[in-house]
């Protein structure tokens, strides 16, 4: 009697076990990546919803103490250019809500509190409107732009 003895795997379980291996990395990867551009996307709506907080409230504080806001001014045209360009981005279409529009910087986040944007927003304090002058569209397509309901 002839018994072979297994001295190893063979050549076909090894490839099969490599090509598993391959299968499971590459769907976590893929998850891990769409995490990632889910995570960017849920920091730049929170980031904007924070902005519109902050210049409301701050809108509101300045109608008690005729405090200067801040943010340099921007021309209505300007805005209107920006928000065609974010409709043919998007599935959106924005109008404006306000006439006085105001570019808020880095400076001027700091001002109203916020720390960390990286960013450049047009801000109407009086609507409360807020576009990301930066990024205007999400990868998802999802507008950048947000304004209040209910008019001050």
């Amino acid at each position: 009697m002839n018994i072979r003895e297994n001295k190893g795997i063979t050549l076909v379980s090894l490839t099969i076990t490599i090509i598993l291996l391959l299968i499971i990395s590459g769907i976590s990867i893929t998850g891990t990546v769409l995490s990632i551009k889910e995570t960017t996307e849920n920091k730049q709506i929170s980031e904007i919803n924070m902005i519109q907080h902050a210049i409301l409230e701050r809108y509101t504080k300045s109608q008690l103490t005729k405090e200067e806001l801040p943010g340099t001014t921007v021309s209505k045209t300007e805005v209107e250019t920006i928000i065609s360009e974010i409709n043919s981005n998007s599935s959106g279409s924005i109008t404006l809500k306000g006439t006085e529009y105001r570019r808020l910087n880095k400076e001027d986040l700091k001002k109203l509190g916020i720390t960390g944007a990286e960013d450049t927003y047009i801000v109407n304090y009086k609507t409360g409107e807020v576009i990301n002058e930066t990024v205007k569209v999400t990868k998802s397509k999802r507008a950048l732009y947000v304004y209040s309901k209910t008019e001050n």
